[in-house]
């Protein structure tokens, strides 16, 4: 079994979108574009709101979301931000929102050759 050393990044941030079912690849097709790809999960989840207990009759209906995380370097945080934020529509009323997590620590396997890379900047 091989063993592989494990890489601490102190500098990232999480940036989570929650967005309406379907909306999920208008902010993964921006993130792309700008590059903030690593780390990305998406999954859908259930939640209640103002809007939705106002259904028919006055009894709530289950509002199914996307919900989108991103992991970036905190010095990329703000322009990533407002890239997913104007490509994915956020603007547009019920469309959805997006917020920054800072973290402490994430730990992940990196090749040496990339690890090498980064050591020289």
């Amino acid at each position: 079994m091989s063993e592989h050393e494990i890489t601490y990044l102190t500098d990232v941030a999480m940036l989570t979108v929650v967005v309406q079912v379907g909306r999920a690849e208008d902010i993964l097709k921006s993130a792309r574009e700008i590059g903030a790809v690593t780390g990305a999960v998406g999954f859908r989840a259930n939640g209640i709101g103002a809007r939705e207990r106002l259904g028919v009759l006055g009894v709530a209906v289950e509002a199914e979301r996307e919900v989108i995380s991103i992991l970036v370097a905190t010095d990329q945080t703000d322009a990533v931000l407002d890239h997913l934020y104007r490509g994915g529509k956020l603007d547009t009323p019920g469309a959805g929102y997006i917020y920054v997590t800072p973290l402490e620590k994430v730990a992940a396997y990196i090749p040496k050759s990339m690890r090498e890379r980064m050591e020289e900047r």
